[in-house]
């Protein structure tokens, strides 16, 4: 068993996607698992912990919360839809960013 002390410990990121396009849920997780897998590479990528918690939400290593920030900033295209993808906020757990604001709007950027 390992201690807590010695666990690192998760960050989650908001993130919306904008585009002309409709983009799909199942597009935007695979674009992003891509692009961290080219970014990161193979070891990284595991060590990163990467994991598309909600719609909008991922969890990642508080190690790699920066690097996948820039991730997410090298997204531009899934297929041949161009996409934008802004990380709005980060925060150690997901129920202080329910209570944020961003979250509260009704604007879903992507379809089920």
């Amino acid at each position: 068993m390992i201690l807590p002390s010695s666990r690192h410990k998760k960050r989650y990121i908001y993130f919306e996607v904008i585009s002309d396009e409709k983009v799909f849920k199942d597009e935007v997780k695979k674009g992003i698992y891509d692009t961290a897998l080219r970014f990161l590479g193979e070891d990284g990528f595991s060590k990163a912990g990467i994991q598309i918690v909600n719609d909008n939400i991922i969890r990642v290593d508080s190690q790699y919360k920066d690097t996948m920030i820039a991730v997410l900033s090298l997204v531009r295209r899934i297929g041949e839809k161009q996409i934008v993808i802004n990380t709005l906020k980060t925060s150690g757990s997901i129920k202080k960013l329910a209570k944020n604001e961003v979250l509260k709007k009704d604007g879903k950027r992507f379809s089920q």
